[in-house]
């Protein structure tokens, strides 16, 4: 999946990044994103990184719109959350009303 950045950033390496290219994931991504911390957004961001072919350190310099973007393409891309119901075609979510 391609991502183009709202807000391009130069990583460490000094490449300027401008659009980012975020495979599916695997188990061994998940279990490797799950060795660069205890914290749930650390294990988050290494995952987005593995993903990405990024550092870790890259993604905490980018522009958080621009990292709010790839958490949705995420999503997408594993099929959970509201971007993905949406992608789906569906009407939405189920709100109860009162029958009063």
């Amino acid at each position: 999946m391609e991502i183009t950045l709202k807000h391009p950033f130069t990583n460490a390496a000094g490449q300027r990044i401008e659009k980012l290219s975020m495979r599916r994931a695997k188990v061994k991504d998940l279990k490797a994103a799950n060795r660069f911390g205890d914290k749930p957004e650390d294990q988050e961001i290494a995952l987005l990184a593995i993903l990405t072919d990024l550092t870790p350190e890259d993604v905490q310099e980018m522009d958080l719109a621009d990292y709010t973007q790839m958490q949705s393409s995420f999503r997408r891309l594993v099929g959970s959350g509201a971007d993905a119901v949406a992608d789906a075609g569906a009407a939405g979510a189920v709100v109860p009303v009162s029958a009063q």
